[in-house]
């Protein structure tokens, strides 16, 4: 069994090539897995979480544990493994870092999101948190669109500086600022909120002021969560997602449906890649798409990076 680190990872394997191997999936390759919904084990603030899933040849599980409160220890909140076995056999056949290949494959689920429903001409990325995930979806979201500027906020002024500083060595083309959370929103076409906040981290603004936006929410994975405001889920013309699990996986989801949202026009990625769907008047509307990952997009990212690399 092979053994590969998260640098070896990141090193060799790019957002760019997650996003083409998962729109792949969904267009030629998504008629026969099983990806049962993961199961949730919560510890006080602590989430354990179990992800199987079978595809092709394959058989991969993810044991992954998040930790919000790590941010004071200055550690990541996500820790774990991931294992690609054989399906057939059962033999493991390729062990890796679960933090590389979950920044991978939610990075480029935000990216396809934005890549099928953010307006053509977006050039200005709003991200709010500047943790695994702030950084892989800066990536989706340049793979995406032609972004020229990219406005950063992180309550830890000195964590958005620090990413601000790296963002600017790998991507010295696009203009960085670290900006308060009100000009953020206002200034971007695709926001982003990559947070683990029991709290709607986005500020009131008028509604003229959300016209022509695309937000983004990947943080809130537990019921208790909840990333994107009142205003925002009521005011959104359209709202997306990636997995209709996110109804009741994610407390955005689950607020919006006590607030009255009505989901029968709610589409998941595999409708809107299958689709290839396009909002219509996207420069005119508020549109959502909210993402909390599903265990078949660690398999085929896995699955991606062991055949290039060490099968």
């Amino acid at each position: 069994m092979k053994v590969v680190t998260a640098e070896e990872i990141q090193n060799n394997f790019s957002m760019k090539e997650t996003m083409d191997v998962i729109e792949e999936f969904y267009v030629h390759n998504k008629e026969e897995f099983t990806a049962p919904e993961r199961m949730h084990v919560e510890d006080g603030g602590n989430t354990a979480l179990l992800m199987p899933a079978f595809h092709g040849e394959y058989y991969a599980a993810k044991l992954a544990g998040i930790a919000p409160g790590n941010k004071k220890y200055g550690k990541d909140t996500l820790h774990g493994i991931m294992v690609l076995h054989d399906r057939y056999t059962m033999e493991p056949l390729f062990l890796c870092d679960a933090i590389a290949v979950t920044a991978l494959r939610t990075g480029a689920l935000g990216g396809l999101g934005v890549k099928y429903l953010a307006k053509e001409e977006a050039s200005v990325l709003g991200i709010i948190g500047t943790g695994t995930q702030g950084w892989s979806h800066l990536h989706s979201a340049l793979a995406a669109r032609d972004i020229k500027e990219v406005h950063i906020f992180n309550r830890t002024k000195d964590k958005a500086n620090s990413f601000k500083e790296r963002a600017e060595q790998v991507f010295p083309e696009v203009k960085f600022n670290v900006s308060a959370l009100g000009e953020l929103v206002v200034q971007s076409d695709i926001v982003i909120t990559t947070t683990t906040s029991l709290e709607p981290v986005l500020p009131e603004l008028s509604k003229d002021q959300w016209k022509g936006k695309l937000v983004v929410g990947v943080g809130s994975f537990r019921p208790v969560m909840q990333e994107l405001s009142d205003q925002v889920l009521k005011e959104a013309e359209e709202i997306h997602v990636d997995s209709k699990s996110a109804f009741h996986e994610s407390g955005d989801m689950i607020r919006a449906e006590n607030i009255g949202i009505d989901f029968e026009n709610v589409k998941d990625l595999d409708e809107i890649i299958s689709e290839k769907y396009h909002p219509e008047e996207r420069e005119e509307k508020l549109i959502v798409f909210k993402s909390v990952g599903a265990s078949i997009f660690d398999l085929i990212t896995a699955r991606s990076i062991y055949e290039k690399y060490y099968k």
